[in-house]
């Protein structure tokens, strides 16, 4: 079983002190929401995001709906050998049910992950992603058990043919979802191992990727069933 985390995943709301800010205003009305309740994104809030600390890196949950988009169509999750979480910036916790079917239209996915910070979880009925506030990235890690590796650039260079744990192991992998730097996390603490697969910087969703399709040829369906 491959466990995925997209860890310090630039996924938020609008943080309270630019809530007022004429760009996030605009944006919320056009989409007939209060500017407490919409998610902050680069695209439309790049003025107000001038005003708030690490601003240049913030407001991107256009790379969770890629690498959740990657990730649940994967062979690999159809399979059943796939966990997937994101962790936020805000050190709070989503699951993502294996048959959870992310909208492909970027504004439904914003509405989607707008609802879930409102509710806790969605759908409302037979819910298949959840929002734990209560649960950090160490403590998820904790309880996760297993190998888990931080793919990151400067870490050890590795073949994704020939590099993962031994057959029937279970591995947590642990790959960034912000554009660029540094995790802010102590992810490589909290891991058994930094790795990069590549001399490189990639994308967060060109990471997942390869590392699916690798885990997937590198373990048959029995073997990562019987590892769960």
């Amino acid at each position: 079983m491959l466990t995925l985390v997209l860890a310090d995943t630039e996924l938020e709301r609008v943080p309270a002190a630019i809530q007022r800010h004429p760009s996030v205003r605009a944006s919320a009305r056009r989409r007939g929401k209060s500017p407490t309740s919409v998610l902050l994104d680069s695209s439309f809030h790049h003025a107000a995001l001038e005003k708030v600390p690490e601003g240049e890196r913030r407001g991107r949950p256009d790379i969770a709906h890629i690498v959740l988009v990657v990730a649940l169509d994967s062979i690999l999750n159809l399979e059943g050998g796939l966990r997937l979480f994101i962790h936020t910036r805000n050190d709070e916790v989503i699951q993502f049910a294996p048959e959870t079917r992310i909208p492909k239209n970027y504004t439904r996915f914003l509405g989607l992950m707008e609802d879930l910070f409102q509710r806790g979880e969605v759908p409302e009925e037979n819910p298949l992603i959840r929002l734990d506030p209560q649960t950090t990235l160490a403590q998820l890690l904790s309880k996760l058990g297993g190998e888990a590796w931080a793919f990151a650039d400067g870490g050890d260079a590795i073949d994704l043919r020939t590099g993962f744990p031994p057959c029937g192991e279970n591995l947590v992998a642990v790959i960034g979802g912000f554009p660029h730097g540094e995790f802010r996390s102590p992810v490589l603490k909290l891991c058994n191992r930094a790795v990069s697969i590549h001399p490189k910087p990639l994308k967060a969703w060109t990471t997942v990727a390869e590392v699916l399709s690798a885990y997937r040829r590198a373990y048959s369906t029995a073997s990562y069933k019987s590892a769960a």
